[in-house]
C-alpha cells in the first residue's frame, strides 16, 4: 500500500463569546488541526489548542464528509472507510475555555480521501504444452504503463519469464501455473497480485475443450413461424471454433437444424398434445437439441416452450376472500427494494355488507409490515373510504361495491431521505380526483421507505362466505410519483383461470408467500361482461370514421403499441389508417401513414406496399412503432427515423416520413376506418385495444394507455357526445363494444 506523510492541516476558528456575541475582553480563540493520513482505514486525529486553557474531556467534535455531519461521529479520532472516497473531511470542534468564553473553531478540509480497490489478475489460454497463457489484471484505482510480470509453475518461479504471455514449455508439463503482476496503481497504491493457478499442464498435442454459450431460448406453443438464434463457440485450439452441422433432426417437440456457424432454426410442433395442452405463461416444458463442436465437445441447447393464454371472452382479476378463521384474505407484492418515493395504481371494486364482508384494505408498508411501519392503510368499507395513521374518513368520494374504481397512491420522502423521522407526504386520488388533502403517517415508525403493497380483505377471526369478495385488476407500481419508471406491472391477463396467486401453492406466482385465497378469476363473467374494445364504423358519407388521441406536447421520439383487426371488404368496408401526424394533422406533417387493407398492409409517405406481413380480418394482430428524431432535434429540415412491428415481428428496415412537411413531433395518434365520401354498412367494422402511448421507443415511460374496460358497453368516444371521453372531439363514429 502507499505510504503517505503525516500531514498537519493549518485551522480556521471562530470564537463564540458567551455575552451575546460581543467581544469578551482578553479572550485568546482557540484552534483545532488535524493530523493523519487521508487514506481508507486510516485514523484522523483532532487536537485543539486554546491559550485561555479549557477542559479537555468537555470538547464536543462533529466530523463531516464534503462539508455534510457525519452520523455518530463526535469523538476526537475518525478512521476513515471506503464510504468516505473521495470526499475532503474536515472537523468542528465547541467548548467553553476557562475564561468563560464558549468557542468554535473548524479545521481545514483534507485533501481528498483515497481507498484502494485491490487489483485482481486471470490467466486465459490452454494449458497444453506448445500453447500461450495470457495474464489479464483489473484496478478500480486504475492501472499504470508499465506492469511487472512474474510467471510460477506449481510454485516455482519460472526464471526469464516477465512479459504478460508465456509460450508453455516442456517443462511445465504436470505442473500448475500462476501469474503475479507488481504495480503502482494510478491513485499511488503498491499492488501486487497473484492469478489462480490454472488445470495442470497437458503433453503437446492434447485437445482443450471448446466452450459453447447461447444454449437457451424460449418460445410460446402457438407459433408456427421458425424459432432462430445463435450459439458461440470458442476453441483455443486452431481451427476448432465450429459446430457440427445438423438439417431437421427430430427432437422432442419439434425439429432442429443449425450451421457450422453456430446459426439455428427450431420448427416446433404446435398439435403435440403435450405442447397444445400449455394453458398460460405459467405452464412449459423444455426441448433439448444436443450440439456438438469439431472437437467433439458436447452441449445441450434448452429450448423452453410457454403456454398463452387461449382466447378469452372476459376480463381477468385478482380475487381475495376471507376463507380462514386465522388470516384475512391478501394479495401482497414484495418490491425488489426499499423506495423514498413511488406510486401506486390500481382498479379495484368489493361486494357490500349485505353479502357478509367486513372491510378491504389496500396499504403501503416498510420492512416492519405492520401497523407502525404503516405508510398508509386505506380503509374500504361498502360505503365510505377511510384512512388509518392517521385516522379520519373520507368526504365527497364514495365506494360503489361491484363497480371497478382506479386509484393512484402517491409517497415521497423529503429529499429521499428515509431515516428515523423522516416522515413522507402520501397522495390519494380515487377515479382521478383528489380524495383528500396530503398528507404524513402517524405510525410510530414509518421510516425506511415502501417495501410491501398489500391488497386485504376479512378479518383474522372470521371467515366470510365466498360470495364476499375483493377484486383488484390493472395493479402497477413505479419508483417515482409521476408513474414515469415502472416497477412491475399486472393485468392478471397471463394466467389460467382460478390460478392461485400464493407463492407457497404456484411457484411461478410474483407475489408474496403471505398471499392467502387470493385467486385469478375472469372478472364479470356472471354477468356477461366481456373484453371491451373500441369499434370504429363509416356511415357518414362527409368523413371517415374515426378514434383520435391528442398527446399532451410534441414529442420527439415515442412508441406505440395496439391491437386491432378489421372485417374483410365482403362487408363493404375500404381501408382502414394507423397514423402518427404533427402538429397540422395533415398528410404533409404525417409522420407514418398505415394503410390496412384486408389482406396487405402499405404505407403512405413513403408509398409502398409492406412484404412479408397479411392482413387477417376478424382476427386481432398487433402494431408496435416507434419514432425518434436525431438528438431530438424536431426542427425543419429534421426527419425522424420509424421501426414497425407486425405481430412481434419487424416487417421493414427503419425508414424515414417523405411527407413535405414532417417537423415538431408527433402530436396526434389516429385511428380511421373508411373514406370522407362514402358511406359504408354498419357490419363493416375496424376494432381497436390495448392502445399505449409511450414518450420513449424502449416503451418504458407511459404516456397514456386504455385497454377500454372501464367504459359502459356502447359508450361513445366521442367528446362531442359525451363530456368525459379522453380522446379528441375530431373522433367521430367510435364507441366502445363487448366482445361477443
Amino acid at each position: 500500500m502507499k505510504i503517505k506523510s503525516v500531514f498537519t492541516l493549518s485551522m480556521l476558528s471562530l470564537t463564540l463569546y458567551g455575552c451575546g456575541g460581543s467581544d469578551a475582553p482578553g479572550n485568546q480563540p482557540g484552534s483545532v488541526t488535524l493530523s493523519g493520513s487521508a487514506i481508507a482505514g486510516e485514523t484522523l486525529s483532532a487536537s485543539v489548542e486554546d491559550a485561555d486553557g479549557f477542559d479537555a474531556s468537555a470538547v464536543s467534535y462533529q466530523w463531516l464528509a464534503n462539508g455534510i455531519p457525519l452520523s455518530d461521529q463526535t469523538s476526537s479520532t475518525f478512521t476513515l472507510t471506503s464510504a468516505q472516497r473521495g470526499a475532503t473531511i474536515r472537523v468542528s470542534v465547541t467548548y467553553v475555555d476557562n475564561g468563560g468564553t464558549r468557542e468554535g473553531a473548524t479545521s481545514n478540509e483534507t485533501s481528498e480521501v483515497l481507498a484502494n480497490e485491490a487489483g485482481s489478475i486471470t490467466v486465459s489460454g490452454a494449458t497444453t504444452v506448445g500453447s500461450v497463457l495470457t495474464a489479464e489484471v483489473t484496478d478500480g484505482n486504475g492501472l499504470p504503463e508499465t506492469v511487472t510480470y512474474s510467471w510460477a509453475a506449481s510454485g516455482t518461479v519460472i526464471e526469464g519469464e516477465t512479459a504478460q504471455t508465456l509460450e508453455l514449455g516442456e517443462a511445465a508439463e504436470g505442473t500448475t501455473i500462476t501469474a503475479t503482476a507488481s504495480y503502482t496503481d494510478l491513485e499511488g497504491f503498491e499492488e501486487s497480485v497473484t492469478s489462480e493457478p490454472t488445470e495442470e499442464v497437458d503433453p503437446f498435442g492434447t485437445n482443450t475443450p471448446a466452450e459453447i454459450s447461447g444454449l437457451t431460448a424460449t418460445v410460446s406453443n402457438d407459433v408456427t413461424d421458425p424459432l432462430t438464434g445463435s450459439v458461440s463457440v470458442s476453441d483455443v485450439d486452431e481451427g476448432e471454433a465450429t459446430i457440427v452441422a445438423q438439417t431437421d433432426t427430430t427432437i422432442t417437440y419439434g425439429t432442429f437444424s443449425i450451421t457450422e456457424s453456430g446459426d439455428w432454426s427450431y420448427n416446433l410442433n404446435t398439435e403435440d398434445p403435450t405442447v397444445a395442452g400449455l394453458a398460460n405463461a405459467s405452464e412449459s416444458v423444455e426441448d433439448s437439441a444436443v450440439l456438438e463442436s469439431a472437437d467433439g465437445t458436447v452441449a445441450t441447447l434448452v429450448i423452453t416452450i410457454i403456454g398463452v393464454n387461449p382466447a378469452s371472452g372476459n376480463n381477468q382479476a385478482a380475487v381475495i376472500r376471507d376463507l380462514t378463521d386465522d388470516d384475512t384474505g391478501e394479495l401482497r407484492f414484495s418490491l425488489p427494494e426499499a423506495l423514498a418515493a413511488g406510486r401506486i395504481e390500481a382498479s379495484f371494486t368489493r361486494t357490500d355488507d349485505d353479502l357478509g364482508s367486513t372491510d378491504a384494505f389496500i396499504s403501503l408498508f416498510n420492512s416492519g409490515n405492520n401497523n407502525a411501519g404503516s405508510i398508509i392503510d386505506l380503509r374500504i368499507r361498502d360505503d365510505q373510504f377511510a384512512t388509518r395513521y392517521p385516522e379520519r374518513s373520507f368526504d365527497g368520494v364514495d365506494v360503489t361495491p361491484g363497480t371497478l374504481q382506479d386509484i393512484v397512491i402517491t409517497w415521497a420522502y423529503p429529499d429521499g431521505n428515509t431515516a428515523a423521522g423522516q416522515l413522507p407526504v402520501v397522495t390519494v386520488e380515487i377515479d382521478g380526483e383528489a380524495a383528500v388533502d396530503p398528507f404524513t403517517p402517524d405510525g410510530s415508525n414509518p421510516e425506511g421507505g415502501v417495501t410491501t403493497v398489500s391488497f386485504r380483505f376479512g378479518s383474522n377471526s372470521l371467515v366470510l362466505p365466498e360470495t364476499g369478495q375483493f377484486t383488484i385488476n390493472e395493479f402497477a407500481v413505479y419508483s417515482d410519483v409521476n408513474g414515469d419508471t415502472l416497477v412491475f406491472e399486472d393485468d392478471f391477463s397471463t394466467y389460467s383461470a382460478g390460478f392461485n396467486l400464493d407463492s407457497e401453492v404456484s411457484d411461478t406466482s410474483p407475489y408474496a408467500t403471505n398471499t392467502e385465497d387470493a385467486l385469478v378469476e375472469e372478472y364479470g363473467a356472471a354477468s356477461g361482461d366481456g373484453n371491451q374494445y373500441a369499434r370504429v364504423i363509416d356511415t357518414d358519407d362527409s368523413d371517415t370514421g374515426e378514434l383520435r388521441f391528442a398527446l399532451p406536447e410534441a414529442q420527439a421520439e415515442g412508441k406505440l403499441d395496439l391491437r386491432f383487426t378489421r372485417t374483410d371488404d365482403d362487408a363493404g368496408s375500404t381501408d382502414a389508417f394507423i397514423s402518427l401526424f404533427n402538429s397540422g394533422n395533415n398528410n404533409a406533417g404525417s409522420i407514418m401513414d398505415l394503410r390496412v387493407r384486408d389482406d396487405s398492409f402499405g404505407l403512405r409517405y413513403p408509398s409502398m406496399d409492406i412484404e412479408g406481413a397479411v392482413v387477417t380480418p376478424g382476427e386481432f394482430q398487433t402494431l408496435s412503432v416507434t419514432w425518434a428524431y436525431p438528438d431530438g432535434n424536431t426542427s425543419a429540415g429534421q426527419l425522424p427515423t420509424i421501426t414497425l412491428e407486425i405481430d412481434g415481428e419487424a416487417v421493414m428496415d427503419p425508414f424515414e416520413p417523405t411527407g413535405s412537411n414532417p417537423e415538431g413531433g408527433v402530436t396526434t395518434i389516429s385511428l380511421r376506418f373508411g373514406s370522407n365520401s362514402t358511406a359504408l354498412t354498419q357490419d363493416a367494422m375496424f376494432w381497436l385495444d390495448d392502445l399505449i402511448i409511450y414518450a420513449d421507443t424502449a416503451g418504458t415511460n407511459i404516456v397514456f394507455q386504455d385497454d377500454f374496460q372501464s367504459y359502459a358497453d356502447g359508450e361513445d368516444l366521442d367528446p362531442d357526445n359525451n363530456a368525459n371521453s379522453v380522446y379528441s372531439s375530431n373522433t367521430s363514429e367510435a364507441v366502445v363494444a363487448t366482445e361477443q
